[in-house]
């Protein structure tokens, strides 16, 4: 939900620049063409969705961190109980502790 929540908001920041990126190709002959209006679109876009969307990029990257610990501790949980269970069939003792 939050990686939809923060890529609707990056969208929304992209138009909105584009629209008033179009709006001030009225008195500046440069944005009218097309090319200039879309590369000045991405630019602004990028360096306002920097400072703007700070708070929702972090929230989106504490979300992505947690998920990525949970598989990496599942992982290593799945690994031991194999490493267990290998050692129980070769009838080795496990570790204590």
């Amino acid at each position: 939900m939050t990686a939809l929540r923060y890529s609707l908001l990056r969208i929304m920041l992209l138009f909105g620049c584009m629209i008033v990126l179009w709006l001030v190709g009225a008195w500046l002959p440069a944005l009218r063409n097309p090319v200039w209006l879309l590369f000045g679109t991405a630019v602004t876009s990028v360096a306002l969705s920097y400072f703007v969307l700070k708070g929702p990029r972090e929230e989106l990257a504490r979300q992505l961190a947690a998920k990525v610990d949970q598989r990496a501790s599942r992982r290593r949980s799945d690994a031991e109980e194999e490493d267990l269970e290998v050692r129980r069939q070769q009838g080795d003792e496990p570790p204590a502790g």
